[in-house]
């Protein structure tokens, strides 16, 4: 059962970057709105006593700009770990900038379940509808420019620990297709632009 897992794995790395993109990000959003279910289950009452303080917050001092500046930011910090994560080193079919995402998708399908947001939301419905507006768009994001990078890896052993590199690259060696070219830019696009309408949300409270 492990070889099969670790074969199916293995075949992504030599797929084309769109479909490998796409399976990527499907594989992404399953695993967050898995996660958001099961805290979704668990934590019942975070959905039952919202304050309404929450929404009586005002920020006529923010400014859109500071806030998209401080959230694109933000984000760009885990943009650029997943890419250093997949470039720097891979331990059979795995490299750090995967776990990353992994590991991104969980605390995301958690903290939504659980409703633990800064400013909580009133229902799941609404939850979802914001989702559409600012996450997905973010999250499709880091899941793009991880699927173009985990193939750009620079130090490559079969195991983990690394008993020895079956594969050592220099940085200068690494290319990329106009294809993937082409998908890192929208990746970009994409966290900019929920960078924005986050900004503007935040600044309409």
């Amino acid at each position: 059962m492990e070889t099969i897992i670790s074969s199916n794995v293995k075949s992504i790395y030599k797929m084309g970057v769109f479909k490998r993109s796409f399976i990527i990000w499907l594989t992404f959003q399953a695993i967050l709105f898995l996660t958001f279910g099961i805290a979704f289950y668990f934590n019942p009452d975070a959905w039952n006593t919202i304050s309404e303080a929450a929404y009586t917050i005002t920020s006529l001092n923010n400014s859109i700009f500071r806030s998209f500046l401080a959230i694109v930011g933000n984000n760009l910090i885990l943009f650029s770990l997943i890419i250093i994560g997949n470039m720097f080193v891979r331990f059979g079919v795995i490299t750090p900038g995967l776990l990353i995402l992994l590991i991104q998708g969980i605390i995301i399908g958690y903290v939504a379940g659980s409703n633990s947001f800064e400013f909580p939301f009133a229902s799941v419905a609404e939850a979802n509808f914001q989702y559409l507006r600012v996450g997905l768009w973010e999250t499709t994001a880091y899941a793009l420019i991880c699927a173009v990078t985990m193939t750009k890896t620079l130090h490559i052993a079969d195991s983990f620990p690394a008993k020895q590199w079956t594969a050592v690259r220099k940085l200068r060696e690494i290319n990329f297709s106009i294809a993937e070219r082409i998908i890192v830019l929208i990746s970009v696009l994409l966290l900019i632009t929920a960078g924005y309408i986050e900004a503007i949300d935040i600044a309409s409270i």
